[in-house]
């Protein structure tokens, strides 16, 4: 798990940023893209890790103790007491997946052109007549997938949720249901494709509404 830290410019800020690449990304893909400076230019002083997601570490699940014990404990250790996680693509899934087992250490998540699923577990929430329906008789399986929608379609309190997707997306359809999983409110879909134009247009949006939430409490946290 390839990871590169921009250090905060403010050292006393309890927030961590993780970014999390799609499954052919690279952490330095975040800094040539702007994601970073993106951040820094609404006056948010947070510990940013940029992490290369690898499918392997998805589908099997060992990413989210390697998130947990490589980068967030050793953050925790430093006063990061604030986690918010932001994947594109796969890395959403595992942004979902590490929320599901961590709850109560996340405080929001901001998802990017998420990669729905396969065409399996869609078919199977289909077949069920919904998420809802689905995620009711749903029973623990060794799927991060199948984890990360039963957690999703969950009611009850959670970390906040931001959806943001691509009317061009080919992955557009899923992403549509995990929007009507959601408050209303907490998903936005754009012009674009599953691509890095389309990424970027997302992250500032994301940052244009909720650049609030993710500065010190003393600032005001929406």
């Amino acid at each position: 798990m390839r990871t590169l830290i921009d250090p905060a410019t403010e050292p006393q800020t309890p927030l961590l940023l993780v970014l999390l690449t799609g499954t052919y990304g690279e952490p330095e893909d975040f800094l040539r893209e702007g994601f970073a400076e993106e951040v820094r230019s609404r006056g948010i002083g947070a510990e940013i890790a940029m992490v290369g997601t690898r499918a392997s570490q998805v589908v099997d699940g060992t990413i989210v103790d390697a998130l947990r014990d490589g980068l967030v404990a050793p953050a925790r250790a430093r006063g990061r007491a604030r986690l918010w996680l932001a994947g594109i693509s796969l890395g959403a899934t595992a942004a979902m997946t590490y929320a599901s087992r961590h709850e109560a250490e996340v405080e929001g998540l901001a998802l990017l052109s998420p990669y729905p699923g396969t065409r399996d577990v869609l078919r199977e929430i289909a077949g069920a007549g919904g998420l809802d329906r689905w995620s009711r008789r749903f029973e623990p399986a060794a799927c991060v997938e199948r984890e990360a929608w039963a957690w999703l379609a969950r009611r009850e309190r959670r970390p906040r949720v931001h959806l943001y997707y691509g009317a061009q997306d080919r992955f557009v359809e899923g992403q549509r249901l995990m929007a009507a999983a959601l408050p209303a409110g907490a998903s936005r879909e754009l012009e674009g494709g599953h691509d890095w134009p389309a990424w970027r247009r997302q992250w500032a949006r994301f940052l244009d509404e909720h650049a609030a939430a993710l500065r010190p409490v003393a600032a005001g946290v929406a």
